[in-house]
């Protein structure tokens, strides 16, 4: 009588069983983990930045359909909504309506 990992065995066939089990589960716990690999790397690579894409195009789109009064409202003109988008605005926006005078000397 044969014994391996504490279970014994009575012939080579079932110890030839037992490693096929053995060696099933192996590769099938290597498979998950590399298919969960490249779920990670697909998700991380390829859906997030198309997600992010769909999600500045509707946020883009959401301010093209808004009119010149909520434009103004946001600091933004029809003309700069594209580059304030893209680059962000300034940190104090200008006030376009004030008028325009020469800085103080100090």
């Amino acid at each position: 009588m044969t014994t391996t990992n504490e279970k014994p065995f009575t012939d080579e066939f079932a110890l030839y069983q037992a490693a096929r089990v053995a060696r099933a589960k192996a590769v099938a716990e290597l498979i998950g983990k590399a298919g969960s690999g490249i779920k990670g790397l697909v998700t991380r690579h390829l859906v997030e930045p198309l997600r992010l894409r769909a999600r500045r195009h509707r946020q883009l789109e959401e301010l093209m359909h808004m009119d010149d009064h909520m434009l103004r409202d946001l600091g933004l003109s029809r003309g700069g909504i594209a580059y304030a988008f893209e680059h962000g605005r300034e940190v104090e926006p200008a006030n376009v309506n004030a008028p325009l005078t020469k800085p103080r000397a100090a």
